[in-house]
Order: C-alpha cells, then structure tokens, then sequence
C-alpha cells in the first residue's frame, strides 16, 4: 500500500507560520480598517500555500481559541471581509514560537512545535 504524501503546506509547520504571520501585524482597534494581510487572500499570498490548507489550519486554531476571526472593512479591497487576529493564548504561543525559532538551527523548519511544547533543550 503506497504512503499519501504529505504536504509540506499543511499541518504544524503552516500552523506556526500563521501565527508569525498574524503576529507581524498591529493588533486591530475596534474602528481600525484592516489590509489584505489579515484576511485569507493575504495569507495565501503571503505564505504560499493553497487557501484550501489555509482554511483548515485557520479552522483549528480558532477551535483552539489562537485565532478569533470577525468580519471588517478591508480596505485594500474596498469591502468586508474575514479578518483574522490572535487571541492572547495565540500571542503566547507567538512568543513561544520565536524563543523555539531562537534556539534552533537555521536549517530546521520547526515543524514539530505545538501549542505547549518547550523549546528542544527544555527550557521554557
């Protein structure tokens, strides 16, 4: 029986991109106008990846409660659109995310992060 390959896109690596990502970005004020790098196209455009792997992942880590999504004025697009921001347990795990980028070699993806993971050498 042949192995489904797997996409490099999808899974934990492109978890943790989406939360650098949306860390990178200035956390949105009630009558703040959002650009296009807080939405879905943005985020594809962005990442490189397939919006279909993009939905997924922005599908769980709202069930995880990293991610909050409402609906704003994009002004690049000159409408409303799904916005997405991080929570404060997805700006945690933002954080979480750069201290294990720190101490890893510049070869390595980080693709084995998940939410409450330590950085490799255990701390913290």
């Amino acid at each position: 029986m042949p192995t489904p390959s797997r996409d490099p896109s999808q899974g934990v690596g492109l978890a943790a991109r989406v939360i650098l990502h949306l860390a990178g970005l200035k956390h949105l004020g009630p009558n703040d106008i959002a650009g296009l790098a807080y939405t879905q196209p943005g985020m594809v455009a962005a990442l490189g990846v397939r919006q279909s792997s993009l939905v997924k992942v922005l599908f769980n880590l709202m069930a995880a409660g990293v991610v909050t999504m409402e609906r704003r004025f994009v002004g690049e697009a000159n409408r409303r659109m799904k916005v997405y921001e991080l929570t404060p347990f997805g700006e945690s795990a933002a954080r979480d995310l750069r201290r294990v980028k720190e101490h890893q070699p510049s070869d390595t993806t980080g693709g084995d992060w998940s939410p409450g993971s330590t950085p490799k050498g255990g701390i913290p």
